[in-house]
């Protein structure tokens, strides 16, 4: 469920830094997606559980995998859709009467790609899956926000996956702006390798060139273009707070 209204925040938390980050951008159909920042390679994954990935997962837990090889940080899923093109296979075999695929039905489910991740990390610290539409990724945020706002001596992971629908759903679609993943480690401690923090204030506070209540594949991409330029610098409005990503340095000043 949606909301405007602006979140209590925790006492004492203004930014939350940015450790590292990977992303995996797929434009053009039957093209290898593009992987940026720290984003692991296929082999990384192990093979055993490689074999059972479909393109979501598998660009999900690449960049999980990139940016927090080890079980010790948390983990925040978003996605708008989870993997609808494998449960509309599942669907299409069902009104079929034919046998679904335990392998399938289980990457179906929407924690699918952070319980592979859990298992490709031999992680037992746990997640927690979100679907809140178009403000998926936003949310996302919020989840982690408060949660290193509870726990500050914590690490914690912020996966986004999502594709283009399928045909079948096409009309659903706000705008097809490509397949994305995107992961981002985040922590509530400064230091000096983290010159990029993101910062959450009232909703209603002055920022003209602020993006409003962008789509999470939209401003996915935003923020990937911004990460990957030398002075990031990105602002928009969603789940009732006005967020910023950019240079921690500009924080502190």
């Amino acid at each position: 469920m949606q909301s405007d209204r602006a979140m209590p925040g925790p006492a004492g938390l203004s930014a939350v830094f940015v450790e590292s980050w990977a992303a995996m951008l797929a434009d053009a159909p039957g093209e290898p997606p593009v992987r940026l920042g720290a984003c692991a390679a296929d082999a990384d994954i192990p093979a055993g559980l490689r074999r059972r990935l479909g393109p979501l997962a598998r660009m999900g837990v690449a960049c999980g995998l990139g940016i927090a090889p080890e079980g010790d940080a948390d983990i925040v899923f978003c996605s708008r859709y989870g993997d609808l093109s494998l449960a509309h296979q599942l669907l299409a075999a069902l009104v079929a009467t034919e046998p679904m695929s335990p392998a399938g039905f289980s990457m179906s489910v929407h924690n699918a790609v952070p319980g592979v991740l859990d298992l490709a990390r031999k992680a037992r610290i746990g997640h927690t899956a979100i679907a809140a539409g178009a403000q998926t990724f936003s949310a996302g945020l919020a989840e982690a926000w408060l949660r290193l706002g509870e726990r500050p001596h914590l690490r914690l992971v912020l996966v986004f996956a999502d594709l283009p629908l399928p045909d079948i759903y096409r009309q659903f679609a706000d705008e097809d702006a490509g397949g994305a993943a995107f992961a981002l480690r985040l922590s509530a401690e400064p230091g000096e390798a983290r010159a990029v923090s993101i910062t959450r204030s009232a909703a209603g506070d002055a920022s003209p060139a602020a993006l409003e209540n962008p789509p999470a594949e939209l401003l996915v991409r935003r923020l990937v273009d911004s990460l990957c330029s030398d002075a990031p610098a990105l602002s928009w409005r969603s789940q009732g707070s006005l967020w910023r990503l950019g240079k921690s340095s500009d924080e502190a000043a």
